[in-house]
């Protein structure tokens, strides 16, 4: 009786465990939360992979909505004879228009669908091993036929700026001192198109707490978690642009807020349609519109048991740095301009969390 009772419990800890490896899926940012565990190779330090008996209540990521599409494709890919991949033939442009959309990212592979259902389902948590002909489809932020009838149809009064976002949002990771481990994200601009050029600064923090999309508080951060913890973003590079010899030397001795551990990334418009010898062509989404950012962690060999969080964020690059790209995007063909990353909207939580516990 009592083995059956000991049972029942393991098997309702999975349970809430895989209701708390899950999708919020927020329209109007296209933002995606997914709380996986992870299996990354941690050195000679092991950890576990396996919260159950964490503190770190898994039913505060709960879904609102999931991807429909993904089941029936995960099931039946079918070839696109326009693309020449496994990418879903949505409907709503003609067979040029959606080269020109499509036609700068990497091909689609067959398994993208099931690779990607599995992801959401938390059973593929390594996700840093995916390749760019996965993570730079905007299929993997959700497009679907109804974003993609936005992204095609648009209404001439109107300009879509667009923001930035990032999937996943948070990862969990139970570490021994002593551990150095290496964690990624992926940064993008909106499925339905941005038409504007943005930048922004992504850096590492240290929050006072962890918390979900809602607000709600899931821990309090110990006291001096810098001096345990650290954390450095690996790649990518900054922005060429930004790092060309022309553009330091016109920013040089202005106030520029890019230190050696963050990383100044530009996300190019996703959506332009150009003039070309009197005909107009579309450019959609180019390879630059989502970046894989990796960041290292390192745990003291000293460092106290405990939850931390440290978490990635993006401010908006300096004035000079601004100025400076409205003067190089401005002569870009189209309506092209720059905006800074951050304007009228900012998740409730850093973009990126990395929940942390030592043991």
């Amino acid at each position: 009786m009592e083995r059956q009772k000991n049972i029942n419990k393991k098997v309702k800890k999975l349970k809430l465990l895989a209701i708390g490896i899950t999708i919020i899926l927020i329209v109007s940012g296209s933002l995606f939360l997914l709380y996986p565990r992870s299996s990354i190779n941690a050195s000679d330090n092991p950890y576990s992979d396996n919260p159950y008996d964490s503190k770190i209540s898994s039913n505060l990521f709960q879904p609102s909505s999931l991807n429909e599409t993904i089941e029936a494709y995960a099931l039946n890919p079918q070839w696109n004879e326009i693309t020449e991949d496994y990418r879903p033939h949505w409907a709503g442009a003609s067979d040029e228009e959606f080269k020109q959309i499509f036609g700068n990212l990497p091909k689609m592979p067959q398994d993208f669908y099931k690779k990607y259902k599995m992801f959401m389902e938390g059973k593929l948590t390594d996700y840093d091993r995916l390749g760019p002909e996965y993570w730079m489809q905007p299929e993997f932020y959700g497009l679907n036929q109804l974003f993609f009838n936005t992204y095609i149809n648009r209404p001439a009064n109107m300009w879509r700026i667009g923001q930035i976002s990032c999937k996943p949002s948070f990862r969990y990771i139970e570490v021994k001192p002593g551990a150095t481990l290496q964690l990624s994200t992926f940064f993008h601009t909106e499925i339905i198109g941005s038409e504007a050029y943005l930048g922004g600064i992504i850096h590492t923090i240290y929050p006072d707490s962890a918390m979900n999309q809602e607000g709600t508080v899931i821990f309090k951060q110990p006291d001096n978690a810098e001096q345990y913890i650290t954390a450095r973003i690996i790649s990518p590079d900054n922005d060429p642009i930004f790092s060309s010899d022309d553009f330091q030397q016109k920013i040089k001795g202005k106030n520029i807020n890019v230190n050696d551990n963050d990383r100044l990334l530009l996300f190019p418009a996703a959506y332009s349609k150009i003039d070309v010898k009197g005909e107009k062509q579309i450019v959609g989404f180019p390879e630059s519109w989502c970046y894989k950012v990796t960041a290292e962690f390192s745990i003291a060999n000293n460092c106290p048991k405990g939850d931390y969080v440290v978490a990635l964020d993006i401010i908006n690059p300096s004035w000079a740095i601004i100025e400076e790209y409205n003067w190089i995007i401005s002569g870009y063909p189209y309506y092209h301009f720059f905006f800074p990353a951050i304007r009228e909207w900012h998740p409730v939580c850093p973009f990126f969390q990395v929940l942390i516990t030592v043991t």
